[in-house]
Parts: structure tokens; sequence; C-alpha cells
């Protein structure tokens, strides 16, 4: 059984993600661990600029966010239910859990305790995603060895 790390927040449950997801499945015996690193309020949909980070405007992105880390920590949680939910109806394996708002370290504590053979890293688009601006997915890779794919979801 292929065993994969699913590292997602904003994006997870998206179009892109699901359809990642069900090629693992179509290829054979799966399990998923999905990893929601529990973002903070004021990290939804940032984008890098000269002097930090500067959030972007609500209209260029169609959300606007949570307003404080609770409601984030609600939404992650939201999200990470139907998933679980989701891959329960398909017959699929699968557990999860709110990490770490960081990645990398989210990542190192599910390693920890479990073993995978890739990490499926799913994004927003590369100019408003942090995780891509700080090239997250090549860090995981380097860092702990495995293969990752990147899944780029809609802002």
């Amino acid at each position: 059984m292929r065993r994969y790390l699913v590292v997602a927040n904003q994006t997870l449950g998206g179009r892109e993600l699901r359809e990642e997801i069900r090629q693992r499945v179509a290829a054979g015996d799966a399990s998923f661990y999905v990893l929601v690193p529990d973002t903070r309020a004021a990290n939804y949909h940032v984008v890098p600029a000269a002097g930090g980070l500067v959030p972007m405007p609500s209209l260029a992105t169609s959300y606007g966010g949570p307003g404080t880390d609770e409601e984030a920590t609600e939404e992650a949680r939201g999200r990470l239910s139907r998933v679980l939910a989701e891959l329960a109806e398909l017959g699929v394996e699968a557990e999860g859990h709110l990490g770490n708002p960081h990645p990398l370290e989210a990542v190192q504590e599910a390693l920890r305790d479990h073993d995978f053979d890739e990490v499926i890293v799913a994004t927003l688009p590369k100019r408003i995603s942090r995780w891509l601006g700080s090239d997250v997915p090549h860090q995981i890779e380097r860092r702990f060895g495995l293969p990752v794919t990147t899944v780029v979801g809609r802002a």
C-alpha cells in the first residue's frame, strides 16, 4: 500500500487536489494522511512585497479570509473533516490532523509518527502563495528525502 502525506489548508477540498488524490486511488491500494498547517488569520492570502508581507485585497482573491485565528482554525478543521469524510465515502483509508502553522515543522512532526512514500503539497497559485514563495515543496523534498508532488489550486 502506498502511503501519501497530503499537506494543504486553503486549497484543501479543491478540484485540483481531489483529482490528484483520485489518480492515486485509481493507481492502486493507497492510504492518505491529511496534514493541515493551522495558518493564522493574518497569513491568509498574502503576497510577498519588498517591505514584507502585504494582505491581498479581497477583490483580487474573492475571499477576505477569517477575521481571527480562532475562525481560521475552525475553517481549517471544517475543510479537514469534509475531506476525510469524502475519502471515507470512497472507501479510502485516511486520517489527519491540524498541525503547526509552519508547514515544514508540521511535516517534521507528522514524520515522527508516520512513514510516507510521497508528499502531496496543495497550494495557492504562485502570485499569492506563501508556500511557493518560500519554496516549501522543494524544502520538504530536500529536508526529508521524500518525493513531492505540488498541486496548485485556485484562489
